[in-house]
């Protein structure tokens, strides 16, 4: 098991433990409060005016951390970590139902693509393809399938399964954000409310 500050901070030298309070900003607020306590045991009390120093820079840090978690999106969540993680759930149940509710109607409204008047597609001839490598080479013909292919995500029912899968990356991406924050955010709030 991990020595906690409570069991190293005894241990160290003076020097160490005024380095603490030298440097207070870097450390958690138990952390400082135990250096402290530990340097008044030993006889080597620091002056009203250095304590009142550390304290008001913990009160600005533990501040401004406050003002952080404010602004969180997941702040308006709800209160409690499990409150914010249901609602999470359900907005990202949400995304996903709107979202696949919106490829199912973009796949029964859409109308299969026409055919080509010449009966074939020109760009998919042999010839067409042999012309652009010669011209431009293998990347021009490369690049020239991969826009071909990209265009073709955007119109009928193609539409549909591409708004589909942007829809699940974007529910999953909701979740994974939100649950992250919520659960950084009861961290925090806890080492506050501690602190």
């Amino acid at each position: 098991m991990a020595p906690t500050f409570q069991t190293r901070i005894p241990a160290l030298s003076d020097p160490e433990l005024l380095r603490y309070l030298e440097h207070f900003q870097d450390y958690r607020f138990e952390a400082v409060a135990v250096a402290l306590a530990e340097l008044e045991r030993r006889g080597l009390a620091l002056s009203y005016e250095e304590r009142a120093r550390i304290r008001e820079g913990l009160e600005q840090r533990q501040a401004a951390e406050q003002a952080q978690l404010n602004r969180s999106f997941v702040t308006g969540l709800g209160g409690t970590l499990e409150a914010r993680l249901a609602r999470i759930r359900l907005i990202a149940g949400g995304i996903f139902a709107g979202g696949l509710g919106a490829a199912l109607a973009i796949y029964l409204t859409a109308a299969p693509g026409g055919a080509n008047p010449l009966g074939f597609e020109p760009e998919d001839s042999k010839r067409y393809l042999r012309d652009v490598e010669v011209y431009g080479g293998k990347i021009n013909l490369m690049a020239t399938q991969i826009r071909g292919a990209w265009n073709g995500l955007w119109h009928g029912r193609s539409l549909a399964f591409t708004v589909g899968g942007l829809t699940f990356l974007l529910a999953l991406a909701f979740w994974f954000i939100g649950t992250r924050r919520a659960r950084d955010l009861a961290t925090r709030e806890e080492d506050i409310t501690r602190g």
